[in-house]
């Protein structure tokens, strides 16, 4: 089948950008597929981080075909023109906000009104967005109503997905492993490399925004302060937001000896160093529909603890892969990570983690896809 994938990939950066070269690959082994990225994806005035782009070089390099800017409508007319002489049969929409509804949903409307045998398809990684705004609904609404079928990557896209469209025709598939990171370090290798001081390591990884609630893991930190002393939180990323809540709080909590936060959006080629370097994974989301961390965690056979909100709950095996605390709970969060560090009950999950991550493979996502692509 010739598909053409229309979506963020490298050189752009981040988990959907990456998770969408790898799709990518293993789509190519069976079919002819070519990429359709953005030229431009977010106007400079609003990206909120330091650099839209990654930094080194790609954990997977891909070649695509950079021809959409989500604000120049010219661009979204030549991107279906381009699509057409590519003689796609199916088109993968990936969509994870509404800012990108106009420009993708006029696409798929030119192809199906010009292609109408073109299988056209979204792959919805988030359809509501994580920080919403009063026009989201007819902008989403707009696009998802130029779709024939649809790909959720959650329990809680898939309900968002319902609220949208009546009776859709789609398939749930979860958030494959990212597996292109290398293998681990030793623990105590990374450790010493990143200069980690304590025996037990705690890693919150991924940009920090107001919805993962890493305020939740700095005031957990003052609670395990007080059981013990012998670890540290790593918190890893980039804030997309206000950074002096985020130190203003390691100060007011007097976590600053025990809580370390790097600032700062780290290259596929060190993202590895950092898990190998943990003992466990904490992701207190307020709120979310599904996370890319938890399957790199798993890469890496490290045990998860996140709260149990939107599709979390269904990446976790409790007790096995990780365990599920209930949202906007230092005490909860703190009691969990202090008992299965102390017990060692981390350490023991390794079997269980990698039992987990055989669910989540990308011969499944990519058959998924083939089999809802072939009705």
């Amino acid at each position: 089948m010739r598909i053409a994938l229309v979506s963020v990939a490298p050189p752009y950066r981040g988990g959907i950008s990456l998770n969408t070269a790898i799709l990518l690959t293993h789509l190519q082994k069976k079919h002819t597929v070519r990429c359709f990225n953005y030229s431009r994806l977010y106007p400079e005035f609003l990206f909120p981080g330091k650099t839209q782009y990654e930094t080194g070089k790609p954990a997977v390099p891909v070649s695509s075909d950079r021809c959409l800017d989500s604000i120049n409508p010219f661009t979204w007319y030549r991107t279906a023109g381009n699509i057409r002489k590519f003689d796609a049969e199916a088109v993968i929409f990936r969509f994870w906000n509404p800012f990108f509804a106009p420009a993708l949903g006029t696409i798929a409307g030119i192809l199906r009104k010009r292609s109408p045998d073109i299988k056209i398809m979204a792959m919805s990684d988030n359809i509501q967005p994580h920080e919403p705004h009063f026009f989201d609904g007819p902008l989403i609404r707009y696009f998802l109503n130029k779709m024939q079928t649809h790909v959720v990557l959650s329990e809680a896209v898939e309900r968002d997905l319902h609220k949208f469209i009546t009776a859709p025709e789609y398939r749930r598939l979860y958030h494959p492993i990212f597996d292109v990171f290398g293998k681990s370090q030793p623990k105590s290798e990374a450790r010493r490399d990143l200069q980690i001081p304590g025996k037990y390591v705690i890693l919150y990884f991924g940009l920090v925004r107001q919805y993962k609630g890493l305020d939740v893991l700095i005031r957990a930190t003052r609670l395990l302060k007080e059981k013990f002393s012998d670890f540290q939180v790593l918190a890893v990323g980039e804030c997309y937001g206000d950074r002096a809540k985020y130190e203003q709080l390691i100060v007011s909590e007097d976590v600053s000896d025990k809580f370390t936060w790097l600032n700062a959006y780290i290259p596929d080629q060190q993202v590895g160093q950092y898990f190998s370097a943990a003992d466990v994974v904490a992701l207190p989301y307020h709120h979310a529909t599904q996370s890319g961390v938890v399957p790199l965690a798993y890469h890496f056979d490290k045990p998860v603890v996140v709260t149990r909100v939107g599709g979390l709950h269904e990446m976790v095996a409790e007790g096995e892969s990780g365990f599920l605390v209930e949202p906007d709970s230092p005490r909860e969060l703190a009691d969990c990570l202090y008992a299965n560090l102390i017990s060692g009950k981390f350490s023991s999950m390794t079997e269980g983690v990698r039992r987990q991550k055989e669910k989540f493979s990308w011969e499944i996502f990519v058959q998924g896809i083939e089999e809802l692509l072939a009705k």
